[in-house]
């Protein structure tokens, strides 16, 4: 067959066509020899009403519909279109059950001819995309789409972007093609005879490949050179030189805040005179060029290498891939990055190359499989955080990782990313790397004085985390499938066959460890649906999570005495599980068996090393009663049995902070936007344990004008929380939030503390259909990351987001994107919170007040941070909802409008209220 390719789009009055959706739009495009050669669209009449959410989105009404002809006019002509081509669409599955369906009621056969998904190859062919959608991709390829979610234009949009697809398909080395071709089997696209023609092309043309150098069949992209310090004669250019000059940066329409240039100084002179710092940057500062220019000239200046540690990937992408690019345009000497993280973040090519020779038939598995192939022809660093891979294969990635006692083979990703650190001015990690390397005994980092910590609000959360501990029951259950029983495909398994293929004889040995894994899995099993069920009896009512502290001196009872009971059956059967697994291993390493790199993907010892540390783990959770360490068991109501997980966290970091950081570094300059309380960094200062280093202290406040751009509206009419029931409550905020939208037309991001609430709220307005025109978004109702939610958010010009914990900060929507933001209520902690509770009890032992040394300055800094959600450049305008009376009525109140710019605070009826936003909108 000639290689003709149809690209449909469809829009639909909604997802089911079994439930009597209908098409409305069609558009085809034809490629053939990568040419577009034919075009057909339609609107169809669906014979039913169109959603007003449908209607948003794509801009078609009934009118545009009411006299365009029903499918089974125009079927022939498609029907015909497609005959002897691939059907090919943006999501096929979804394009082709609507096709099918309208073809059925025509009277046609349905389409038997080869599909191909464009997403699914994008995900192949850019595996380190950061969306997947049409629109992201067009961009990221500068395809024009001027009218997204018209059948017409999208059609036009994915068949130039299936035309790119198989063009870069094309540049791959011969070997990927060849292993994509194996694999492709096992997708859902019809790609096997086009691999194949492009295998065949390869193969003719003698194709130039010395951009890639291959490990075991694997092509990899070239590494370059690691760029030397040069020791040349550069300019010895100053930053007081730099600063003393016209403080303009070479930004398209750049104008200047003194703000960032009062930052700038202050972090040079940290730097300079080895002090460490406080800045809070308020929003619009540009603060990541405020620390990151200074930093250059020190670090050229004195030749002293400057560390930057940041909490996100995406500060950490915009850092590599925004500013540092900009900041090297501005500098006058060669400025060197690097980028260090945990091994864990590397591939291990050697375990790739095993993985990759096993046969999977998972999708999931498949997928991340091509993914990787492409990846590694594209990769200079080898660490996982560029890929953009799906939540099943999220699973598999740790069977990838690099391991911390793994060296690795020649080309050791986390061996050159060190090389690159070691010849750096500047090294960008993330705090969880910054505080392995504090802590180890050998320094990670290649020697360093002075450093940056960005998003330093979040330095106390990932300490605390790094310290503790987690067991859940998933992780436990994960190790003993993969480890398996002797007669599937497990890592037991795989050994046993590697011993009969060197005739060594230990069958009995595998036995006694195959019936050791079953007992594990009855008895892990059966222990975390005990914990589960002693933790949901002591939770409060009306919670949804339930998160129980455990205090193992003083728990007590028949169920606890069983738990404990089993705990050490757990215990044991482990330790007799290691012994059996030592014996083996001697085997193994007497017989040279490890030698060969085949065997080296047997991962049975491994394993059972790493359930060994989750057993050991899970005893010290709930054995030892360290004081200074909460433990609490948390289980979903209505989740799974014996879905439960338990955690440890020290409650105080300070003395570790002032000890390990502080007194071992010269300057330590901490910045983010919400670092103060009441104007105060009295607590940040505290919980750090900076007390003792008098640190230069400053805030520098937004240039934004927030009493022209923000307003903060409190209704006055609204249910307090605690007079009412969570039910009650809850259809309080969707009337609210109702009439909000109805007022302003727009776009309203409404921030949560619990999903409980959030949940309730989210069903009230489903169920008396109170959104109107508004598309609700809810975090926990639809799936997806925040990140992905707030994407389906921006393609609406009339949307509600509903977000919890990870949508009060990060969320990034300027200008149209978003006019109101409503807190639900103050964020607190909720009082079952056992690190809270601990903290508390602590703070408390020593005479103090853990309401204003620990909660309130805690809900002050949250609150800060979802306000700032609101104002994201010089030209947004909007209001702040808060629907908790306490923000004015409660004498604490004060130390939250205190910390937030001036603006002017309404309270009123919610009525009167949204009078006054229309008029100021």
């Amino acid at each position: 067959m000639k290689d003709r390719f149809v690209i449909m789009d469809l829009e639909t009055t909604g997802n089911v066509p079994k439930k009597g959706d209908r098409i409305i739009q069609l558009g085809m495009v034809v490629v053939e020899n990568g040419q577009i050669i034919e075009r057909f669209s339609s609107f169809f009449n669906p014979e039913r009403d169109i959603p007003p959410f449908v209607q948003q989105l794509t801009n078609i009404n009934e009118q545009m519909v009411a006299d365009a002809p029903v499918f089974a006019e125009e079927a022939a002509k498609v029907v015909d279109m497609l005959q002897q081509s691939y059907f090919v669409a943006h999501n096929v599955s979804f394009d082709l059950q609507f096709l099918q369906e309208e073809l059925h009621m025509a009277g046609f056969p349905p389409f038997s001819g080869p599909t191909i998904d464009t997403v699914e190859l994008a995900r192949i062919v850019f595996p380190d995309a950061e969306s997947y959608k049409l629109a992201d991709l067009a961009k990221l390829l500068c395809i024009a789409h001027d009218q997204p979610h018209h059948a017409d234009s999208d059609a036009e949009v994915t068949a130039k972007l299936f035309i790119a697809l198989l063009d870069r398909l094309r540049q791959l080395p011969l070997v990927t093609l060849q292993h994509l071709k194996r694999l492709s089997a096992y997708l859902k696209s019809d790609l096997y005879s086009l691999l194949d023609n492009m295998i065949m092309e390869k193969m003719t043309s003698l194709a130039d490949e010395k951009s890639y150098i291959f490990y075991h069949g694997v092509a990899l992209k070239k590494p370059a050179p690691v760029q030397k310090k040069d020791k040349g004669d550069h300019k010895r250019a100053t930053f007081a030189e730099f600063f003393a000059g016209p403080r303009v940066l070479p930004l398209a329409h750049y104008e200047r805040r003194d703000g960032q240039w009062e930052m700038m100084k202050l972090v040079y002179e940290a730097l300079e005179t080895s002090q460490h710092a406080l800045v809070e940057a308020g929003t619009g500062i540009g603060k990541s060029l405020a620390y990151l220019i200074p930093s250059a000239f020190f670090a050229h200046e004195r030749q002293k290498r400057v560390v930057i540690s940041t909490h996100t990937l995406q500060l950490q992408q915009q850092l590599l891939e925004r500013d540092i690019p900009f900041v090297k345009t501005i500098v006058p000497f060669p400025l060197r990055v690097a980028v260090l993280k945990g091994k864990r973040n590397y591939l291990s090519l050697d375990k790739f190359v095993a993985f990759l020779r096993e046969h999977h038939h998972n999708y999931d598995v498949v997928l991340l499989k091509c993914q990787l192939l492409v990846w590694l022809t594209k990769t200079e660093t080898g660490d996982m955080d560029e890929l953009n891979v799906s939540s099943g294969a999220r699973l598999f990635l740790p069977l990838l990782f690099m391991d911390e006692e793994d060296n690795g083979s020649k080309h050791n990703f986390f061996l050159r990313a060190k090389q690159r650190a070691e010849e750096a001015d500047i090294v960008i990690t993330n705090h969880a790397f910054l505080l392995h390397d504090v802590t180890a005994s050998t320094p990670l980092l290649p020697d360093y004085e002075h450093i940056v910590i960005d998003e330093a609000h979040h330095l106390e959360d990932v300490a605390s985390h790094y310290f503790g501990q987690q067991v859940d029951y998933v992780s436990i259950r994960l190790l003993l499938t993969r480890i398996g029983k002797i007669n599937e495909n497990g890592s037991l398994a795989k050994l046993m066959k590697l011993f009969e293929r060197h005739h060594l004889s230990a069958e009995e040995r595998f036995l006694r460890c195959e019936r050791l894994v079953e007992e594990l899995q009855f008895e892990c099993d059966e222990l975390f649906r005990m914990m589960r069920r002693y933790a949901l009896d002591r939770k409060p009512p009306e919670s949804g999570r339930c998160r129980y502290r455990i205090e193992p001196k003083t728990e007590s009872g028949r169920q606890w005495s069983a738990m404990k009971e089993l705990l050490w059956r757990v215990r044991d059967h482990v330790a007799q599980l290691v012994d059996e697994t030592k014996r083996l291993r001697a085997v193994f390493i007497q017989n040279e068996m490890e030698t060969s790199r085949s065997n080296k993907s047997c991962s049975y010892f491994s394993d059972v090393f790493a359930l060994n540390q989750i057993v050991d783990a899970l005893f010290d959770l709930m054995e030892s009663d360290d004081p200074m360490i909460v433990r609490w068991i948390e289980a979903e109501e209505k989740g799974a049995a014996n879905a439960t997980a338990i955690y440890s966290q020290p409650i105080q970091l300070d003395e570790f902070f002032a000890e390990r950081l502080f007194m071992r570094k010269k300057s330590v300059v901490l910045t983010s936007a919400t670092l103060t309380m009441n104007g105060s960094f009295s607590y940040i200062i505290s919980r750090l344990g900076l007390s003792d280093f008098y640190p230069v202290c400053q805030t520098i406040p937004s240039p934004f004008s927030f009493k022209d751009q923000a307003i903060l509206m409190v209704p006055s009419d609204f249910p307090s929380i605690s007079s009412v029931s969570l039910e009650e409550y809850a259809s309080a905020v969707a009337d609210g939030v109702t009439q909000i939208a109805e007022r302003i037309k727009g776009k309203m991001l409404v921030l949560f503390t619990s999903y409980e609430l959030l949940r309730l709220t989210a069903a009230a307005m489903n169920m008396d259909e109170r959104s109107g025109e508004h598309v609700l978004i809810a975090q926990g109702i639809q799936s997806g990351s925040a990140a992905k939610l707030t994407r389906v958010f921006q393609q609406f010009e009339q949307a509600i987001l509903f977000g919890t914990s990870n949508f009060w900060e990060g969320v990034d929507l300027p200008g149209d994107e978003l006019s109101v933001v409503v807190i639900v209520r103050l964020p607190f902690a909720p009082p079952d919170d056992p690190v809270i509770s601990a903290k508390s009890e602590h703070i408390r032992a020593k005479g103090g007040n853990p309401f204003y040394e620990l909660s309130l300055p805690e809900a002050v800094l949250r609150f800060k941070q979802g306000f700032g959600r609101l104002i994201r450049t010089k030209k947004d305008r909007g209001a702040v909802f808060v629907l908790d009376r306490r923000l004015t009525s409660a004498s604490y109140g004060k130390y939250f409008l205190n910390s937030l710019p001036p603006l002017h605070v309404y309270e009123q009826s919610l009525d009167q209220l949204l009078q006054k936003l229309e008029n100021w909108l």
